[in-house]
């Protein structure tokens, strides 16, 4: 099995390959032909990617999504609580925690094209139908359908539950820290706890990243 990061203008995309691949995230909108090169210098063809999968429904996460399923002629995926924002192209109203997020919130609360999600997961969701040996878990407060991949070494794409370092991960990127902005920051912190629990060993984030299992527990073990 192997991880790949696609470093995009705002966000991180992940190939995951195992017997087939999945595509985690697609960036900004107008990202898909930049996806698409990294998957064929990663030695992915666009018929091996299966799947679409979303760690939440962000415009820097879904951004290039429509555009993906086209020219891809796969599945998309999201948990039930963010299909909404999927299927609107549009954000909840996001909630910053601390300045810089304030900064930077015009930058990112735009709209994005719509995508109508062709499944909707959870933590029931078997993607071995795609290829993969891994699970999804639950983990809510970036917002209300965030969900992590779990795979089977102890490496876990956890989307933005928390991200590596400041200035969007450009940063200190393997230093942990909480993301701009929250829906639930005390949901954030349960799933926090519930990856650890899990037994994630390397955390794949939305922005900068990969963090280490020791920082991650160190960065939030004063965080109930």
């Amino acid at each position: 099995m192997k991880i790949t990061r696609i470093k995009l203008s705002f966000s991180n995309a992940y190939l995951v390959q195992d017997l087939h691949t999945i595509l985690v995230d697609t960036g900004m909108p107008g990202e898909e032909r930049k996806i698409l090169q990294a998957a064929e210098q990663a030695g992915v063809k666009a018929g091996d990617i299966r799947l679409i999968l979303h760690t939440h429904g962000h415009v820097d996460h879904a951004g290039s999504t429509a555009a993906l399923a086209k020219l891809l002629g796969v599945p998309t995926a999201v948990h039930r609580a963010d299909a909404a924002l999927l299927r609107a192209g549009r954000m909840n109203p996001l909630k910053p925690l601390r300045l810089e997020a304030r900064m930077i919130r015009p930058l990112v609360d735009k709209p994005f094209p719509p995508a109508a999600p062709d499944l909707l997961v959870d933590e029931t969701t078997d993607l071995a139908e795609f290829g993969v040996e891994g699970r999804l878990l639950s983990t809510p407060g970036h917002t209300a359908g965030s969900i992590s991949l779990l795979l089977p070494n102890g490496e876990a794409i956890v989307g933005d539950v928390m991200m590596g370092g400041f200035v969007g991960g450009n940063l200190f990127g393997s230093r942990p820290n909480y993301h701009y902005f929250a829906d639930d920051l005390a949901a954030v912190r349960q799933s926090i706890h519930a990856l650890l629990a899990a037994g994630v060993k390397t955390f794949y984030v939305g922005h900068g990243g990969p963090l280490a299992r020791d920082a991650v527990a160190r960065a939030f073990a004063t965080q109930a």
